[in-house]
């Protein structure tokens, strides 16, 4: 009997074939990249301490240094008898302790605007996590013909930890100001948007943020410059929530970011202004730099407060000159030239610090 033989085409054919599909099963993506890199162990030369300044004590700036200005903290807190200059948070039958309103600056978080699915550039570059292969990889732009334009779109991944770098050292201010905004004292991931089903969907996002709607229109745009101007003068406007200074436009806050052009820093920058909106609205972000009659408590508000935020890149290139540090929406002509890398430089690390006003006994 005569057994059928497979033509040799075709078993080479059938050769390529499952070499092909063995070995896509078992390969990352070939576009898959995470930095490697050693922020932890290099933090402390990549930090411009300079960023903890203006400090203000008992209404009067102490120290500016070359960061932009803010201003003083003032009380009276509980204390409504107190003058401006005092202020009084721990009360006792109507008695109030007295203290001096405190205002600086705290290293307190680092954003990480990534193209890779739980790439972690903060920890040494790994990738964790389920294969990278199942989520929305963003290295590609795409290109979306609108009639006569072209608008490139690009999609990045986001993470927020926890990084209280004060208390990492030893340096445990937290606890002298007694507000209750969280005294923590190691590294935490608290949000990582690779497990949030919206920050890839614009639609989605109207079950947060339905305003919108609203605010989705050419007026409101165009009122963003206003925010533009005031955040490379100084600090953004915090009632314009919806607008990003030079950046953009907050909604949707979404992962999907328009205008790259221009390279991959300008939207990069625009998902860390649009994750902290997002992080507000769900209350982890709470008001830190209330002052006044509301000095004592860091209480969550459900919306951005721009400006009591700051940052510096700490990767690909820190920033240390001419400032250290910039608030969301500033120009990235004023900190973000020669800090890319070509070719690699496509994912982000930034240290992100917050204004602290509180009572200091």
């Amino acid at each position: 009997m005569r057994r059928r033989v497979l033509p040799v085409c075709l078993k080479v054919i059938l050769i390529v074939v499952l070499t092909v599909v063995g070995t896509l099963a078992i390969a990352p993506p070939a576009d898959a990249f995470c930095p490697k890199t050693n922020i932890i162990g290099d933090i402390l030369a990549r930090t411009c301490w300079e960023c903890l300044f203006p400090i203000s004590l008992a209404g009067v700036t102490l120290f500016s240094g070359t960061e932009d200005f803010t201003t003083p903290a003032l009380g009276p807190g509980r204390a409504s008898f107190f003058p401006p200059f005092l202020c009084g948070c721990v009360c006792f039958f109507g008695v109030c302790i007295p203290g001096l309103p405190l205002g600086l600056w705290e290293p307190k978080n680092l954003v990480e605007v990534v193209r890779t699915p739980f790439c972690v550039p903060s920890l040494g570059g790994i990738t964790f996590g389920p294969e990278v292969t199942f989520y929305h990889r963003g290295l590609a732009t795409t290109q979306q013909d609108d009639d006569s334009t072209h608008h490139n779109y690009v999609f990045y991944h986001t993470h927020f930890f926890n990084f209280p770098l004060w208390a990492l050292l030893g340096l445990a201010l937290d606890i002298v100001c007694l507000n209750p905004g969280g005294i923590q004292d190691e590294i935490d991931a608290i949000y990582m948007s690779e497990f949030d089903p919206t920050w890839k969907n614009d639609p989605l996002t109207l079950v947060l943020f339905p305003e919108v709607l609203i605010i989705n229109n050419p007026a409101a745009t165009a009122a963003c410059a206003a925010d533009a101007i005031a955040a490379s003068a100084g600090f953004p406007i915090d009632a314009m929530f919806w607008c990003a200074g030079s950046w953009g436009i907050n909604y949707p806050p979404t992962g999907n970011v328009s205008g790259t052009h221009g390279g991959q820093l300008k939207p990069a920058a625009l998902v860390m202004s649009r994750l902290l909106l997002r992080l507000s609205r769900v209350g982890t972000e709470f008001w830190t730099s209330a002052h006044g009659p509301l000095i004592c408590d860091d209480v969550p508000i459900f919306q951005i407060v721009k400006s009591q935020y700051k940052f510096q890149m700490l990767y690909p290139i820190p920033n240390f000159s001419p400032k250290c540090c910039s608030p969301l929406g500033r120009t990235v002509f004023m900190w973000g030239l020669g800090h890319v890398v070509p070719a690699i430089g496509d994912d982000f690390v930034f240290l992100l610090w917050k204004l602290q006003r509180c009572c200091l006994l």
